[in-house]
């Protein structure tokens, strides 16, 4: 399995817009086809990725206040449960401290999604909203306190 960074014209960034419709999109009756993507080449992707499959996938948007959300995190569902995600988090984590000198992410969390990002040292910096019709808070994580050993990573 290999973690990288893509960029839009890549085909791992086509196969991740059709892995986030199948997980994030398709459950909640909606498309990613009907999403506005023209932002998205602004974004720092990066996905998981065996063999000519992409079985995970999220990217960072900077915000106004160099810091950047994360969004669109999604694993494939035959690939859950074995820490992908959380390889994933880390390796965007990474790339924000070393690559960019950032020292928040924040993100819109899925009521579902609470634990995971909580156990990855995320806290609730809002109440709940609805957003896509279904429960959110805003969660928030001080990267000045991530220690991040240099690890091999394809950040093209």
């Amino acid at each position: 399995m290999e973690f990288k960074k893509v960029t839009t014209n890549m085909p791992e960034y086509l196969k991740s817009l059709e892995l986030r419709n199948l997980v994030l999109r398709k459950p909640l009756g909606l498309d990613i086809k009907e999403d506005d993507l023209t932002k998205e080449p602004l974004a720092a992707h990066f996905v998981a990725v065996e063999g000519e499959k992409v079985i995970g996938t999220l990217f960072l948007m900077p915000d106004d206040n160099k810091d950047y959300q994360m969004k669109q995190v999604a694993v494939d569902p035959e690939h859950q449960g074995k820490a992908i995600g959380k390889r994933l988090v880390e390796t965007a984590e990474t790339w924000a401290i070393q690559q960019q000198g950032s020292s928040r992410i924040w993100l819109h969390a899925r009521q579902n999604a609470w634990p995971f990002y909580k156990k990855s040292g995320y806290h609730f910096i809002s109440e709940t909203y609805r957003q896509v019709g279904i429960i959110h808070k805003t969660m928030e994580k001080r990267l000045n306190s991530c220690k991040r050993d240099a690890e091999k990573i394809d950040y093209k």
